[in-house]
């Protein structure tokens, strides 16, 4: 009995090791409360590029970066409005935009209430989202929307709520893209993605998820 008892935890440890060595998971930072410009700066300084110089971003700007793109914030509805605390406005309570980054390391999907990017596969699998992939880039970001969390009264409006969500997720995709330009990094939106079931299983889409653009950040020089 002790015997089975120890072969059983044995293998449970082994299991959650091997998870955990597996997962690769990322711990962001906290985000940077300054970075040097301020707002109008930054607007200027926003720069759309197709190619990009090779460099691995730091993580501490990775983290401010994907704060200014959909991190916590706190609510901020002064009616009561919304409850979901992002640093972007949402429609009811529930966050409904989800932010993928994909490196040459893997794809990972940001999580901000844990501070995390959790890693869904590995390898570089940006290829498999467009075929304009800048392979100079620093990151790739898929912007999706989950309807599942979409607000009651959209329920039946599959078609608006897309409409609504894809605003949502380019609220999300400028204030990253003023993020990365106050770190001298250029930008570029594209919609010219593959059809999701290339790329839906390393990414790990919901059944009731749907991509909408990307995003390519690299620097310029």
């Amino acid at each position: 009995m002790k015997n089975s008892f120890v072969l059983v935890s044995s293998l449970l440890l082994a299991l959650m090791l091997g998870r955990q060595v597996l997962a690769q998971d990322i711990t962001l930072k906290e985000p940077q409360s300054k970075v040097g410009l301020d707002l109008l700066d930054v607007i200027k300084a926003r720069v759309v590029a197709h190619s990009f110089v090779k460099r691995v971003l730091p993580l501490a700007d990775l983290s401010t970066i994907l704060w200014a793109c959909n991190g916590m914030k706190g609510v901020d509805a002064v009616s009561g409005a919304s409850k979901a605390a992002r640093t972007i406005p949402y429609s009811g309570d529930n966050a409904y935009v989800n932010v993928y980054v994909l490196t040459s390391e893997g794809v990972y999907l940001y999580d901000p209430k844990e501070k995390l990017l959790r890693q869904t596969s590995k390898g570089d699998a940006r290829s498999l989202v467009t075929i304009e992939n800048i392979e100079t880039a620093s990151l790739m970001v898929l912007f999706t929307y989950d309807f599942a969390k979409a607000p009651p009264f959209l329920n039946s409006l599959p078609r608006l709520f897309h409409d609504i969500a894809e605003g949502t997720a380019s609220y999300a995709a400028e204030n990253m893209m003023l993020a990365a330009a106050a770190f001298k990094l250029g930008s570029i939106v594209m919609y010219n993605i593959k059809h999701p079931a290339s790329f839906a299983p390393v990414a790990k889409l919901g059944n009731d998820e749907t991509p909408l653009f990307i995003v390519q950040l690299g620097y310029l020089e």
